[in-house]
């Protein structure tokens, strides 16, 4: 219907364009025998024009997408035509009715032409974009009256859906960018006002009530510079373009404008990683990522999604995870291979059959019990996932010859102070023993706190703030090194390009928060003040925690890697495998047993060189103690 309508339209402008160029040549009377010929005329230029017309798909053009590129198309269409008509009439002088045929006729026929083909493309979308803003305007009397900070590709792009779809619930003002060379401009009607430090001011003359900033490749010290400007203005509501790893098209659009968060503020510079060199390390592999449906693992799905594996066998022993994991990457990633398995890393013939069934090329094992206090009660539980679990599935890789297998790891391990942080170095050590058993390569990668993750603590005070305080943390100065999940699961991805036999990579966390401010940030973002809105009260260490984390012992030495935002962990010591063997025989037993102390007495034990664990309890002599009723059952 739409190129009929066009072609319709055409029909008309060529034949009045060629009126008009002959009225217009002889000053509004045509002589009659040019009169005459008009006809033939027709016959002659509307068959060329249509063709190239159709050629550069001038009748395929949506309404709501005519723009330069398609306004470009037509122009060369009718610059085609013309030549074509002018060549024709050059071969065909000897005809009568062409041999006195007036040059100049063409000239002004192509651009009335032109004109006239690109107004009916045109004008069809202004009577649209005026009718819908006439009714926008009658419905969206509250739309809130947004400046766009960003005058980029994406802001643009932002601003266009809006102009397009009056009814989104926005009313856009201005821009704002810091380039000078835009200051002054009009976007789609709407001026660049200045740099960031004009949002004051702008707020206070265009009555703004809220700002999206649209700057996707922005560092985090930009935003929080930005954020701080329009707190100054006293706007509360701020919307952001996620970064540019986040978008999973890769386009900003309506549908991607988000609250600004936490991690907005605090990450670091935008991860960027070799995709093809990964992609080709991981084209027509199998993929195995354990611990798939909490916030690592989930993450690790889906980036390694985009780089389109043969297949990824997602494993966790949450079904309902797994359930809205598989949804999610059928959704977004229709064209990947998902295979979902319901299973304990911890059941040995069950991992037995797993690695046999899909021999995977690489492992990512993010399976693990995060919870510090969590693990301080049942440290049975800790170790029979975290250590045990771990020396179950590498033995396996080993076994059935999988290239690479990847631990992730934490900075707890590092001196930990915790049953949780003990069993992962333990890990640690397991994969470095098995390093030396086959040809699977083995990697640890250390990093601190994920934001946003399950039952962390960002989503935990933001529950706190929605029933109306107290905020409660630990200690006034403790600090922690924070990442977002994108941009660790990146680094990993990156990391596990390593060669080495063995690895042990930390992830560059940037510089530690203090707990305090990160909660203060939190609770502003909220659009709350803290302590005069929302208290915050401190409640003590609680058993398990360290007021500071580190990313390495001072043991160990740590260099750059190639890529910015990987260490390497040099001169780690190496494990005795006699030893860590009788070690994980005995903490199996004790687990068997519930002996609580006993299994604090082996971590110590195992984690000493690494300046023991200062939380746990003096050592005992488990290794003679009988396996009698002396064991401790915890209740």
């Amino acid at each position: 219907m739409r190129a009929a309508i066009f072609l319709a339209g055409d029909l008309v402008v060529w034949t009045t364009a060629l009126v008009a160029a002959f009225l217009i040549r002889f000053d509004g009377i045509i002589p009659p025998r040019y009169l005459e010929d008009i006809p033939l005329l027709l016959l002659l230029f509307i068959p060329i024009k249509l063709v190239w017309h159709w050629a550069f798909r001038a009748y395929q053009i949506v309404w709501r997408s005519v723009g330069l590129s398609e306004l470009m198309q037509i122009f060369k269409a009718a610059a085609f035509s013309s030549l074509t008509i002018a060549a024709t009439v050059a071969l065909l002088r000897h005809l009568e009715e062409l041999r006195s045929f007036p040059r100049s006729v063409l000239a002004i026929d192509f651009v009335l032409s032109f004109c006239g083909v690109c107004l009916i493309r045109v004008g069809r979308r202004i009577v649209q974009m005026y009718s819908e803003g006439f009714r926008g305007r009658r419905h969206g009397e509250h739309d809130h009256r947004l400046l766009v900070v960003g005058a980029g590709a994406a802001g643009v792009r932002i601003v266009q859906a809006m102009v397009d779809s009056p009814r989104n619930g926005y009313h856009p003002v201005g821009f704002i960018d810091d380039d000078p060379s835009k200051r002054g401009t009009y976007i789609y009607g709407l001026r660049v006002h200045g740099d960031r430090s004009t949002i004051p001011d702008v707020v206070a003359r265009h009555a703004v009530d809220e700002v999206l900033i649209a700057i996707p490749s922005a560092p985090s010290s930009d935003i929080r510079d930005i954020v701080a400007w329009v707190r100054r203005a006293g706007v509360q509501r701020m919307r952001i373009l996620p970064s540019v790893h986040e978008l999973l098209s890769g386009k900003a659009s309506l549908k991607d404008i988000r609250q600004v968060q936490i991690d907005d503020l605090l990450g670091r510079p935008s991860v960027s990683i070799a995709t093809d060199e990964i992609a080709e390390r991981l084209a027509g592999s199998r993929v195995l990522v354990t611990g798939a449906a909490g916030s690592i693992g989930s993450e690790l799905v889906r980036q390694i999604a985009r780089l389109a594996p043969c297949e990824i066998v997602a494993l966790d022993i949450n079904e309902s995870g797994l359930f809205e994991l598989e949804e999610e990457i059928r959704r977004h990633f229709s064209g990947t291979s998902l295979r979902t398995l319901v299973a304990d890393v911890r059941d040995a013939a069950k991992m037995e059959w797993v690695l046999n069934a899909v021999m995977p090329r690489v492992v990512y094992h993010a399976a693990a019990y995060k919870h510090v206090p969590m693990m301080e009660r049942d440290v049975d539980e800790a170790v029979k996932t975290n250590i045990l679990g771990t020396l179950v599935l590498a033995e396996r890789a080993v076994r059935h010859g999988v290239e690479a297998f990847v631990l992730i790891s934490t900075d707890k391990a590092v001196r930990p102070s915790s049953v949780m942080g003990a069993s992962k170095r333990v890990a640690e050590l397991i994969v470095h023993m098995l390093s030396h058993r086959g040809r699977t390569r083995f990697l640890s990668v250390r990093f601190g706190n994920v934001l946003g993750s399950r039952g962390s603590l960002i989503p935990i005070i933001q529950e706190q703030i929605r029933d109306g305080g107290p905020v409660t943390l630990t200690h006034p100065e403790m600090t922690r090194y924070f990442m977002s999940p994108a941009e660790a699961v990146l680094l990993v991805l990156q990391a596990s390009l390593s060669q080495r036999q063995y690895g042990l990579i930390i992830l560059d966390m940037g510089e530690p928060v203090r707990i305090a401010d990160l909660a203060a940030e939190v609770i502003r973002l909220s659009g709350l003040e803290p302590d005069s809105d929302i208290p915050i009260v401190y409640t003590g260490i609680r058993p398990g925690e360290k007021l500071t984390e580190e990313l390495s012992t001072p043991a160990e030495s740590v260099v750059r890697s190639e890529h910015p935002g990987i260490l390497e962990v040099i001169g780690e010591r190496e494990p005795d495998e006699v030893m860590l063997r009788l070690s994980l025989q005995q903490l199996e037993h004790l687990v068997d047993q519930r002996d609580e102390a006993g299994i604090r007495a082996i971590l110590r034990h195992l984690t000493s060189e690494d300046a023991g664990m200062a939380a746990l309890p003096p050592e005992r002599d488990v290794w003679r103690k009988s396996a009698s009723a002396e064991h401790t059952t915890l209740p």
